[in-house]
């Protein structure tokens, strides 16, 4: 994996083309026309059900034994968090 910026989006004949820029070059990435495209937005613990799918970032475990994190990313309508 190599984290880049976005340094221009192309539509092609064959699908969508990303140029990535990164400190030692750059990269050519087609998305096909089916990659699931997802946004953030804020929810609450109600969103939070049985069968969910979730991504924690940075959980620490409390003394108690608890997890607490800054984050929790919650897939929406059966979606998978995306990372």
């Amino acid at each position: 994996m190599t984290n880049a910026a976005v340094a221009e989006a192309v539509k092609q004949v064959d699908g969508q083309t990303l140029t990535l820029k990164y400190k030692d070059g750059e990269k050519k990435i087609t998305v096909p026309d089916n990659a699931p495209i997802v946004a953030f937005e804020p929810g609450d613990k109600g969103d939070l059900k049985a069968g969910a799918k979730i991504f924690v970032v940075g959980a620490t475990r409390q003394p108690d034994g608890s997890l607490q994190a800054p984050r929790v990313l919650v897939g929406k309508d059966g979606l998978t968090p995306p990372m």
